[in-house]
């Protein structure tokens, strides 16, 4: 490696200085030399400890003024090759990753690193990059709009925008949370548009995910890009119009650090390139709408507050007592098997919804109460039907074990399922109607894309079927069904998730808004407001009653949640969260142990802020925060509190 003393080099150097596309960096950026300037956007390979990382330069000055303090210096800089840099990333991209930095309380190096595809640094020096062009666009105001409908007019209004984008030489950058949805949006916008539509997401080949990132810089004509979030950071400057698809999907959440929320990102860059950026869906967030009411978005078109469908909602009350026989509660109601028939006879398509996966989530010892857990890691097992017979399955550690076992605890036999799980409706369903082609739809019997999309299509083409899916099935269902039905939900509601209503909300419009003539739903707590604000498709009374409740507890809009998880032994994360407690005392947090198991026999736990929005970022506490050992997990906007 090159050291040189400054005073040797201060006629002939360049002070670049560079933020590391690091997790393990605290800093900032780090300041370097070369005897080229380099372009503020370029990305350069930089020596960091005993390695090589890339890095993306923030600012090259000549050493000018400060020629005086830099012979003075008792330092030594490193040397970069200039000759190598690529410019690869827009300065709108990295001034938007450096405030979304400063929102999830992380680095700007961990930030990009999020928010750039790792193919795209691991070839940057094997292939040739394209080169950035200055493009004329028409700037706009970064106007903030909703669009609050049903899917179909949604995508109306999407090609309009696209439209008006390529009439004003502007390209449109549609985000979406998944690469199903991203499929589906192609399927929607590419007619006419084609040569110039490019659909980007992280399971494509790398040869594939090169080709088309490349061919997406280099086209002279406007462009459409359908990506998932990470694909941002591709660098058009002629982007005027970005639309956030499905914005009320968890899926934007990253669920690993730092933890970034797309949707926010999308927002930070939007006003940095002066585009305007559009949020979609039916519903959309709370939150959202909260910042509609306040006059913090204006609307593309009257958002749709009531939602009036063909289909016909009907409750089942399944504590009624002619659900019950023998002594145990029927999993499929008697209505529900009608509408099988119905569904069969007329030679129709039905799909049916459940919560859970496998026979049943959870087991209990009827003598002395406890669950039945894995020896592994001690975490609640699911039971399966397998090959091998009824099987525990622990969805921590994937460890498994023949069911027929006796209580740890007590010894007893009398061990009794709890919950229904899609392997136990499935089980049910066929012994109802053996004749029938049944087909399913979770992660268990689809674990590829591929597998998924075949099973639907042989759904689809297979009449007098029915559909048995989990929320991961609803990506695959793209045309109607004639019946749906719920078989069980009721484990949502038993969650201590702040969110839960606007999850089960958006979850039932979805199945609704493909079910052509009937959704029953069956439940044992059929006093739940949603179910009534389902049905009558009111949005209005059901975004007031949220607002009014969150308002009560400090919620988010009204809080920024910032949660703080430590995981390790017992012992370990008692003391660390002592350290905590003292740490943010200023600031009111709040301990509690995560009632999610955690694997290999460790433990969670949690501290939670609560921040007032418009004090957020907090500088002092930003800096506590980011100064925090790295095995502190920092989320800023959680999806969850568990």
């Amino acid at each position: 490696m090159t050291y040189l003393r400054l005073s040797d080099m201060l006629y002939r150097m360049q002070l670049i200085n560079v933020i590391p596309i690091s997790k393990g960096v605290s800093k900032e950026t780090l300041t370097y030399y070369s005897a080229n300037p380099i372009k503020e956007g370029s990305v350069v390979s930089v020596p960091l400890r005993k390695k090589m990382v890339p890095g993306i330069v923030l600012s090259s000055k000549d050493v000018g003024d400060l020629k005086a303090k830099l012979r003075s210096a008792s330092f030594a800089l490193r040397k970069i090759d200039g000759n190598m840099a690529k410019m690869l990333f827009l300065p709108e991209f990295i001034s938007a990753a450096q405030r979304a930095a400063e929102h999830f309380a992380t680095t700007t190096g961990a930030m990009l690193k999020a928010t750039v595809p790792s193919i795209v640094l691991d070839e940057i020096e094997k292939t040739k990059v394209p080169e950035i062009k200055e493009y004329s666009k028409i700037k706009s105001n970064s106007e903030k709009l909703i669009l609050q409908s049903e899917i179909a007019d949604r995508f109306v209004s999407y090609k309009s925008l696209v439209r008006e984008g390529f009439a004003r030489n502007s390209s449109v950058f549609l985000l979406v949370p998944t690469m199903q949805d991203a499929e589906k949006a192609q399927e929607l916008l590419k007619k006419g548009i084609d040569q110039y539509t490019y659909v980007l997401y992280g399971s494509l080949t790398k040869k594939e995910m090169l080709t088309r990132w490349k061919n997406a810089i280099k086209s002279k004509h406007p462009v459409l890009i359908i990506a998932t979030g990470i694909f941002l950071s591709i660098p058009r400057s002629d982007i005027a119009t970005f639309i956030v698809e499905r914005e009320n999907s968890r899926s934007y959440k990253q669920f690993v650090r730092p933890f970034i929320d797309m949707r926010i990102f999308a927002e930070f860059f939007a006003k940095e390139m002066r585009a305007k950026i559009i949020f979609g869906d039916l519903p959309l967030k709370v939150e959202t709408m909260w910042r509609y009411k306040e006059g913090e978005l204006d609307e593309l078109s009257p958002p749709k507050l009531r939602t009036i469908r063909g289909a016909r909602q009907t409750l089942i009350d399944m504590k009624d007592i002619k659900h019950q026989k023998a002594g145990h509660f029927e999993i499929i109601s008697t209505e529900l098997k009608k509408l099988a028939l119905d569904t069969i006879e007329r030679e129709k398509n039905m799909f049916i919804f459940t919560v859970r996966r496998g026979l049943s989530p959870s087991t209990v010892c009827r003598d002395c109460g406890n669950a039945v857990l894995c020896h592994e890691c001690e975490a609640p097992v699911v039971l399966y039907s397998t090959t091998k017979g009824n099987r525990f399955i622990c969805r921590a550690c994937g460890a498994a074990r023949s069911a027929n076992e006796r209580c740890k605890s007590c010894a007893s036999w009398k061990l009794e399922t709890l919950g229904i799980g899609i392997q136990l409706v499935e089980k049910t369903l066929r012994q109802s109607f053996p004749q029938t082609q049944i087909f399913v739809i979770d992660k268990d019997t689809a674990e590829t894309h591929k597998k998924a999309k075949e099973i639907a299509e042989k759904f689809y083409s297979t009449k007098g079927s029915i559909l048995l899916g989990t929320e991961m099935a609803l990506f695959y269902l793209d045309r109607p069904v004639r019946y749906s039905a719920v078989a069980t939900m009721d484990s949502l509601f038993s969650l201590p998730e702040w969110r839960m209503s606007e999850k089960v909300l958006s979850l039932l419009l979805k199945i609704k808004e493909i079910t052509e003539k009937e959704l029953l739903i069956q439940t044992r707590k059929p006093d739940q407001k949603v179910f009534d604000y389902v049905e009558k498709g009111n949005l209005v009374d059901f975004y007031k009653e949220e607002v009014k409740k969150r308002k009560q507890f400090g919620y988010p809009p009204y809080s920024i949640f910032i949660k703080i998880t430590v995981v390790g032994e017992n012992e370990r994360i008692t003391k660390e969260m002592k350290y905590i407690e003292k740490l943010l005392k200023k600031y009111d947090v709040q301990i509690y142990p995560s009632s999610i198991k955690v694997a290999g026999g460790k433990y969670a736990m949690h501290g939670l802020l609560r921040v007032p929005r418009e004090k957020w970022p907090d500088k002092e506490l930003l800096e506590i925060l980011r100064s925090m050992p790295a095995y502190f997990a920092i989320d800023v906007d959680p999806e969850s509190l568990l």
